[in-house]
């Protein structure tokens, strides 16, 4: 053999190679998730549930965490597919056999959370026993996922409150992202959505071991059927930190069983109170630099209980 000459290797590409069905798939495939709109469009793998989700409200597809060009065409590129009914949910994930389905109808869920960290993207159902139904996603797709949040906090609602007011704003929101997040809460339902407790983010506070931080903010929505939190992940913040992260959190007045607001050490100035909200063997805790007195207020009028006892 000539000097610095390499025996011939033979090339397979293995785009051309694959099934016409495979390079559509992996042609379209991306971060964001897919409507399923036809049985060719489901993945291969679970195709065999298809005729179990015809009747389905959302029927998504759930794209892996991996860049198309580290993939190719035949793989699993799809880790669950998610269906959403009238009646519930059901959730067919991958596993090493094939796939394995989980069912939810509406009466099992107390509460919905939103997290988005710039393309982080994580919808939460909080279940009465405890327990959390999660799927991960990318936030280019928060769209979507918006549209599915709407119609679950809909299975919800009381229609003959449909146009109930919650009457004039109580406070004022002047924050660039909660009024942002005011007008598109808003946007989303044909229900009113009043403000009626909000703290400015970048008030001077201690965090839980008394360390000087700045406060991210918290708002608190009102509408005829929930309580709306917004907030910034977390209550505090050191001060050349930027924070991106947000939740919301859909919270039914109809499935709130107790709540109770926990004060701050009196020893300790600037730190929060934790208002804890208990959904059967749920519990939700927000952070609050002052006493959210028109919360407590609307918890009262829709018959919550106060346990002076949860911790």
């Amino acid at each position: 053999m000539a000097w610095g000459l390499r025996p011939r290797v033979a090339y397979h590409d293995t785009y051309w190679t694959a099934s016409e069905e495979d390079r559509r798939e992996y042609d379209a495939f991306g971060p964001w998730i897919y409507t399923v709109k036809a049985e060719r469009d489901m993945p291969k793998r679970f195709r065999a549930a298809y005729d179990e989700t015809r009747d389905s409200r959302f029927l998504l597809k759930i794209p892996r965490d991996v860049e198309r060009r580290q993939a190719a065409p035949g793989w699993d590129l799809y880790v669950a597919v998610l269906a959403v009914y009238d009646r519930g949910l059901s959730v067919i994930r991958m596993t090493p056999e094939g796939y394995s389905t989980q069912h939810l109808v509406w009466a099992d869920v107390v509460a919905l959370k939103s997290y988005i960290n710039l393309l982080i993207g994580r919808w939460t159902l909080l279940l009465r026993d405890g327990t959390a139904f999660t799927i991960d996603y990318n936030a280019v797709s928060s769209d979507l996922m918006d549209e599915v949040t709407s119609f679950v906090r809909s299975r919800w609602q009381r229609p003959a409150e449909a146009q109930a007011g919650s009457g004039p704003d109580v406070v004022t929101v002047s924050d660039h992202f909660f009024r942002y997040e005011l007008n598109a809460k808003r946007r989303s339902g044909p229900k009113p959505v009043v403000p009626i407790h909000f703290e400015p983010r970048d008030l001077a506070c201690r965090d839980e071991r008394n360390r000087r931080r700045k406060s991210t903010g918290v708002m608190f929505l009102d509408t005829p059927d929930e309580l709306i939190i917004i907030n910034r992940d977390t209550p505090t913040r050191r001060f050349w930190e930027t924070r991106y992260a947000s939740y919301a959190i859909f919270v039914p007045y109809a499935r709130l069983t107790a709540y109770r607001l926990i004060p701050p050490p009196p020893e300790h100035p600037g730190r929060f109170h934790e208002l804890v909200l208990r959904l059967d063997r749920q519990l939700i805790r927000q952070a609050c630099l002052v006493v959210p007195e028109q919360v407590l207020m609307q918890l009262m009028t829709h018959g919550v209980p106060e346990d002076a006892e949860m911790v």
